[in-house]
C-alpha cells in the first residue's frame, strides 16, 4: 500500500447531515433482498400463460416484526426500537424452461428456445409503528428490480442483457430528519462463447451502474458516484462436477475529487480484480469452491490498495437437499470514509429443505475490517480531533441470519426472518462542539419479521 499524495460498505452519518462510514456502502444493487425474493421457487407459481412459452407471475408477501435499533445508535445512547409492518408486492414476467414447453401432442418440447427471459419487479414498502415522529418519519417504499436475458442460450454463442435497479430506504442515525434513501443500477451487456458443447465457456461482459442519494448534500459528495466496467468470465469444465474458473474485473468508480464538509479526500477510484479458482464436488456429500487472486485499487487522492485476495469455502452436501457451508474471504472494499478498507471475513452456513416443503437457512459471519489512512485533499493524514477520536479505525463486525419457511402450498408459505448485526470498534466520530460531542461507532441491531406470502 502507498499514498498518492496532494468506495462497496459503511453506514454511518451525524444528526446534522454528515455521511462518515460503517454501512451505506458500494455494495451491488438488489443485497439487501428478502429472503423469499432470492429463491425462484418462492416467487414464481404456476402463472398465467401469455403465450406458448411466456408466463405472469404476481403475488405478495405481509410481514410483522420489531427493529431493535432503528439509527443504528451505539448501546450506551438513547436506542430508538420500533415495530415494522413490511408489505411486498411483486410481478414477474418469464419464459418457460424447456421441460415445461409442451408439443400438441401433449409431449414436453426437446427443442431448445431462442431466448430465455426473466423480469421481477418488487416494491417493499417498509411501516415503522413507533410514538417517535423521527421512527415514523423513516417509513418508505423501496423498489427491487431485476432483468436477466440471454439470446441464444445454451448454445456456441450467446448474448447477454442483464440489468438490476434497486431503491433502498436506509434510516440515518442519531435520529437524523431524514432517511438516506438511495438510487442503484447495474448493468451489463456480453457475448458469450460455449463450443464443444460447454466444456469451455468465456463470456465477455461491459457494464454500467450508478448509485445516487436522495437526501444531496454531503451524503451526495462522498455516496455518489458512476461506475463503468469490463468483465471478463471464464470457466473450463474438465469433470463432470467440476471446474477450472477465472475472471478479470476493472470497475472504476467515478465521484467529483475534493473534500467532504469535515475536510476528509473524497477520490475516484481505478480497481482491478483477477481471480483463478477451481469449483468441483469431489465425493457425494463434500464440494468445495477456491480461488485466489490479486487486487489493486488506485486512487486520485490518498492511499492506494495492492494484495492478494482470495476465497476458500467447504461444503458438506447432507441428504441431497442440505448443505453445510464454512468459508473465509479476503477481499478490498470502497469505503465513504477512508479509501478503502480490507475484508477479512470467516462464515459458516448451513441451509436444508426437508420433505419438499419446510426450508431453513442460517449463516453466521464475523469480519475484520481493516480501513486505509484517511487523507485530507492536500495529502496530509487526516486527524482533525473535533470530528474523530482517531485517524486509524479497525472494526470487528459480526452478522447473523436465520430464514425459516413453511410452504403449505405451491401457492403459499409462511416464513420467519431473524437478522443480528453487531459493530466492534473503539473509533468515534461526529462533532465534538455539538450537544452530545464523538459518538461511538460501535453498535448492535436485531430484527425480527414473520408473515406469509403468496403466489401465482
Amino acid at each position: 500500500m502507498h499514498v498518492r499524495g496532494s468506495a462497496q460498505s459503511a453506514h454511518r452519518s451525524f444528526g446534522w447531515g454528515i455521511l462518515l462510514a460503517a454501512g451505506l456502502c458500494l455494495a451491488p444493487a438488489g443485497a439487501a433482498a428478502q429472503e423469499w425474493l432470492r429463491d425462484r421457487r418462492a416467487t414464481e407459481g404456476p402463472g398465467i400463460m401469455l403465450s406458448d412459452s411466456v408466463v405472469f407471475h404476481a403475488g405478495i408477501a405481509v410481514e410483522g416484526g420489531y427493529d431493535t435499533n432503528v439509527f443504528y445508535a451505539p448501546s450506551d445512547a438513547a436506542v430508538a426500537g420500533a415495530g415494522r409492518l413490511r408489505i411486498t408486492p411483486q410481478v414477474g414476467l418469464a419464459t418457460l424452461p424447456p421441460q415445461r414447453i409442451e408439443n400438441p401432442d401433449g409431449t414436453t418440447t426437446t427443442t431448445n428456445p431462442s431466448v430465455d427471459f426473466r423480469l421481477q419487479i418488487a416494491a417493499p414498502y417498509n411501516q415503522y409503528l413507533s410514538a417517535d415522529s423521527a421512527v415514523m418519519d423513516q417509513s418508505d417504499v423501496g423498489i427491487q428490480t431485476t432483468l436477466d436475458l440471454v439470446v441464444f442460450p445454451r448454445r456456441t454463442w450467446s448474448f447477454l442483457l442483464r440489468d438490476t435497479y434497486t431503491r433502498t430506504i436506509d434510516p440515518g442515525n442519531n435520529s437524523a430528519p431524514q432517511n438516506f434513501n438511495r438510487d442503484m443500477n447495474d448493468a451489463q451487456l456480453g457475448v458469450g462463447w460455449a463450443p464443444g458443447g460447454g466444456t469451455l465457456e468465456l463470456n465477455l461482459l461491459a457494464g454500467f451502474g450508478f448509485n445516487l442519494y436522495e437526501t444531496g448534500g454531503d451524503t451526495s459528495v462522498r455516496g455518489d458516484y458512476l461506475s463503468p466496467r469490463a468483465d471478463l468470465v471464464g470457466r473450463w469444465r474438465f469433470f463432470p462436477n467440476t471446474a477450472l474458473t477465472f475472471q478479470t474485473t476493472f470497475s472504476p468508480v467515478l465521484r467529483d475529487n475534493g473534500e467532504d464538509a469535515m475536510g476528509i479526500a473524497v477520490s475516484s477510484s481505478y480497481p482491478v480484480r483477477s481471480w483463478i479458482g477451481m469449483n468441483g464436488q469431489w465425493t457425494p456429500i463434500i464440494a468445495t469452491q477456491l480461488r485466489v487472486g490479486y487486487g489493486a485499487g488506485f486512487y486520485d487522492l490518498g492511499e492506494d490498495f495492492e494484495s492478494v485476495i482470495g476465497q476458500a469455502e467447504i461444503d458438506f452436501i447432507i441428504g441431497g437437499s442440505g448443505r453445510l457451508k464454512l468459508g473465509f474471504i479476503r477481499d478490498f472494499v470502497d469505503s465513504y470514509f477512508s479509501n478503502f478498507y480490507v475484508r477479512n471475513e470467516g462464515y459458516v452456513g448451513w441451509d436444508h429443505l426437508f420433505s419438499g416443503v419446510f426450508l431453513i437457512g442460517t449463516k453466521v459471519g464475523v469480519s475484520y475490517d481493516q480501513y486505509a489512512t484517511t487523507y485530507q485533499q492536500d495529502g496530509t493524514i487526516f486527524n482533525n480531533g473535533r470530528y474523530v477520536n482517531q485517524s486509524q479505525r479497525n472494526d470487528v463486525r459480526l452478522t447473523g441470519s436465520l430464514f425459516a419457511e413453511y410452504r403449505l402450498k405451491d401457492w403459499l408459505g409462511f416464513n420467519a426472518t431473524l437478522t443480528y448485526e453487531q459493530n466492534f470498534t473503539d473509533f468515534a466520530s461526529g462533532d465534538s462542539t455539538a450537544p452530545g460531542g464523538l459518538t461511538s461507532e460501535a453498535y448492535w441491531k436485531l430484527t425480527a419479521l414473520a408473515g406469509a406470502r403468496v403466489i401465482y
